[in-house]
């Protein structure tokens, strides 16, 4: 029998004790009225009633000390003979482990040491836990495991709430700059009998009511496009997607983009509404416009680079692709070592050195516009110059944020 094995049998042996006791292990309700954060911050003195689940313990002579965490953050809380009642003493040494979600009821006070904890004088079991925590100090290291056992990750690594945390106040910030500007969010069909608005490998399902067939989305686009059709003017839509393609650090078959349509307006446009929206998102989630990210310093501060697809590359390698034709250009890239022996055309050839010699320099955020038309095949050609299309894309750190184009 593994040690884990053994584990799980002696909490089931204590979850079948208590329910003998008449005890529920699992009770729907609790009392809880404050949370952690907010017991660290009140007044020495004060009753708090809270809740949580056991991180820790250790036993010193007649002291149990044990670490509570909830969503806010961790606290100690002490149970003491002649200040805890004896049989709350009892209770939680014979039935609470490491994992259980537990009620308590105590005052605020702080340790010899000076930290701040729950002198406990009531406490409840809210959840018994059957499997073990992983190991305090080993913690949960796989990356494979923690990715696949995300609840077990944010218990062990309270730090990864943040990225979560943060992504629910970027979602808030879009839609508060997105209704500033009287944009309206709309939700779309994500089952579709004809996919299209990309160029991908629909998942496939059946709609058995109909008896058809039917295609998760991998673009929410031409329904939105119908909703401009039917007189709408400003729209936007958090729109989960499903591409059954491949998986890469860039990409997930599963994911959610936020699309816009806008008429009357143009890349332009777009172009200064995108840079004022990511602005200030940065800003309400960040509170400033610099960060960092994997030791790169990143500003978002208005205004950005802006430069042609051309100048891009013209700027980063010394080639101007305006004035070579298909050959030239292909020995140009072959020269700055591109590979480029599955392009078709001058616009793929662009294309692909952009990519390698110049997206990978792009660490600030930059908008990129005048793209190929290989790039948007929908979109407009620039007036006098139908190589060119209008469009552009964010760049950031050397990853593309977003694109957009006129149609």
């Amino acid at each position: 029998m593994s040690r884990e094995d053994q584990i799980t049998g002696e909490r089931l042996k204590k979850l079948g004790e208590l329910k003998k006791k008449g005890i529920n292990p699992y009770p729907s309700s609790s009392e809880k009225e404050h949370s952690i954060e907010q017991c660290l911050k009140s007044k020495i003195g004060t009753n708090v009633k809270t809740g949580g689940r056991v991180l820790s313990r250790r036993d010193i002579g007649k002291i149990t000390f044990a670490e509570l965490m909830d969503f806010t953050g961790k606290i100690q809380i002490v149970l003491q003979e002649k200040e805890t009642p004896d049989k709350e003493i009892e209770f939680f040494s014979k039935y609470i482990d490491l994992g259980d979600i537990i009620g308590v009821e105590g005052k605020i006070f702080k340790t010899k040491t000076g930290q701040i904890s729950i002198l406990v004088k009531k406490l409840k079991l809210l959840t018994k836990a059957l499997l073990p925590l992983p190991s305090q100090w080993h913690g949960l290291q796989d990356k494979e495991e923690r990715y696949r056992k995300r609840y077990l990750d944010l218990i062990m690594n309270p730090a990864i709430k943040e990225v979560f945390d943060k992504r629910a106040k970027i979602v808030d910030s879009i839609r508060e700059f997105m209704k500033s500007k009287d944009f309206v969010e709309v939700q779309t069909p994500i089952l579709q009998p004809i996919y299209g608005g990309a160029s991908a490998r629909p998942f496939i399902s059946e709609l058995n009511a109909l008896k058809m067939k039917v295609y998760m989305r991998i673009s929410n686009e031409l329904y939105l496009k119908r909703l401009i059709v039917g007189g709408y003017e400003r729209i936007f839509e958090f729109s989960p997607d499903f591409r059954n393609e491949g998986i890469d650090r860039t990409h997930n078959p599963e994911f959610t983009q936020v699309e816009t349509m806008w008429a009357y307006a143009d890349y332009k446009d777009n172009m200064k509404f995108a840079e004022e929206m990511i602005t200030f998102v940065v800003k309400k989630v960040l509170g400033k416009t610099k960060t960092t990210v994997g030791g790169k310093d990143i500003d978002f501060k208005n205004p950005w680079k802006k430069t042609t697809f051309l100048n891009a590359i013209k700027e980063k390698t010394g080639v101007d692709f305006v004035k070579k034709n298909f050959e030239e250009s292909k020995k140009a890239a072959i020269k700055l070592e591109v590979d480029v022996s599955k392009a078709d055309t001058l616009g793929e050839i662009m294309i692909a050195v952009f990519e390698e010699k110049v997206q990978p320099t792009l660490i600030n955020p930059t908008l990129v516009y005048d793209y190929p038309q290989e790039a948007a095949g929908l979109a407009k050609t620039i007036e006098g110059n139908e190589r060119f299309v209008s469009s552009f894309e964010i760049i950031v750190n050397e990853m593309e944020l977003g694109l957009s184009y006129c149609e």
